[in-house]
């Protein structure tokens, strides 16, 4: 039986201890964790012993090596060091996207596991979603004949942009990771997969348009609290109302960390960002962008980034030669129509294992991603969805080529290889 560890057990890392509660191969046997809720949790509801709950990465890992791989769930200004330590240690690894903060220290993992011989995926779990894994399967198969262009929105929603974009951890960049690395890495990944070539050309153009002072309502203030009131009860992102209805108490879109936590108490005190007003807070993080690919062959590729819709969702259209399929992921239904044939509706909903409710994160590819780690680190044959840090620096390349041209008002830019 392989035994795992998880450092960071917020809403991703106990997603993952979720899927793999009761998966025979695999035992949790210790995590690393800053709050101590959630450090309880993995003792109450996971078994994990409290003498392996560790209170921080650093006391964790000062214990040497003490199982076989790890799931690496931190901050990701964190990952570089942490990765590299795990690694050093004799650690495998499943690293949360994207893999780092900079291009440099994305290299740094990917060569230290090299030379290390260390195992490696990151968790780009979009690529195991029954919806773009049926995509992939299509192209694969040449329904759609060859590729031309593809076309990606991903629709983040007003409430979720607000909690972790500009409320969240994600708010700063500079503290955390340009935006469009931060919430659109899995996009590059499924555009360069869907692909299947080298992208030669980025540019990008897009800003923080909305969530900033010239946008503040009369009568806000600072701090949610001191909101004049008729101005609160009329604000979209008004923290009273929507951080404690069941979504957020569910842990989706970033409110993981308020599980547990009196919510109005915490707003009443200041004492958390999310009783911060949206409109006067210390965020600098994208509300919107684009991104143009031009790839190795002359084919092409579009990304819309965006905080504006009221549903987290993403809608994808893909042109070929032969065929085309579209749909939106979040209803589960693609759009098939083969140019000499009768359009077709293939329905994926049946594909995702819905009786472990981790498993919808991602529309059902968590559950399939833990298991083709659990077949990496098993060595068994390599599956078509698996991404490993080399191939994983593809995607982050576009990404950080992408902001590099944002912020030089979208000039084009090549990728040297």
């Amino acid at each position: 039986m392989l035994e795992l560890a998880i450092v960071g057990f917020g809403n991703r890392g106990s997603t993952f201890a979720k899927i793999l509660k009761d998966e025979p191969r695999v035992k949790l046997v210790a995590i690393a964790e800053t709050d101590e809720v959630n450090r309880k949790l993995a003792e109450t509801e996971f078994g994990v012993d409290p003498a392996k709950c560790f209170s921080s990465a650093d006391e964790f890992f000062a214990q040497g090596k003490i199982c076989d791989a790890i799931v690496l769930c931190t901050q990701d200004k964190q990952h570089c060091e942490m990765a590299v330590r795990a690694m050093e240690l004799g650690y495998d690894m499943l690293l949360e996207k994207p893999a780092a903060t900079t291009m440099d220290d994305c290299l740094k993992i990917r060569d230290t596991a090299n030379r290390l011989g260390r195992k490696v995926m990151l968790a780009h779990g979009l690529r195991y979603a029954p919806f773009f894994y049926t995509i992939k399967k299509l192209i694969l198969g040449g329904k759609l004949g060859d590729i031309v262009t593809i076309n990606l929105t991903e629709n983040i929603s007003f409430w979720h942009f607000g909690l972790s974009y500009v409320r969240g951890p994600w708010r700063n960049m500079e503290q955390s990771t340009p935006t469009i690395l931060a919430k659109c890495c899995h996009d590059l990944d499924l555009i360069s997969w869907f692909m299947n070539k080298k992208c030669k050309k980025v540019s990008s153009f897009g800003s923080l348009q909305y969530f900033c002072e010239k946008n503040a309502p009369k009568g806000s203030a600072k701090y949610c609290v001191d909101c004049d009131e008729e101005t609160r009860k009329k604000c979209l992102y008004n923290p009273y109302e929507i951080y404690t209805q069941e979504r957020a108490k569910g842990g989706t879109g970033g409110t993981r960390r308020l599980i547990g936590k009196d919510i109005k108490a915490i707003i009443d005190d200041k004492c958390d960002e999310i009783g911060k007003c949206v409109y006067h807070s210390d965020n600098d993080a994208i509300d919107h962008q684009v991104v143009n690919l031009l790839f190795e062959g002359g084919e092409t590729a579009h990304l819309t980034m965006t905080a504006f819709s009221k549903r987290c969702y993403r809608f994808l259209k893909i042109h070929g030669t032969e065929g085309e399929v579209y749909g939106d992921v979040g209803k589960g239904i693609l759009h098939y129509n083969p140019y000499d044939g009768e359009p077709q509706e293939i329905d994926v909903n049946n594909m995702i294992k819905t009786d472990n409710s981790a498993v919808l994160g991602h529309g059902g590819g968590d559950y399939f991603l833990f298991m083709d780690f659990l077949s990496y680190l098993l060595n068994e044959e390599k599956t078509i969805t698996r991404t490993t840090i080399n191939e994983s620096m593809e995607s982050h390349v576009i990404g950080f080529k992408a902001e590099e041209s944002r912020l030089k008002g979208g000039e084009t830019l090549c990728i040297v290889e």
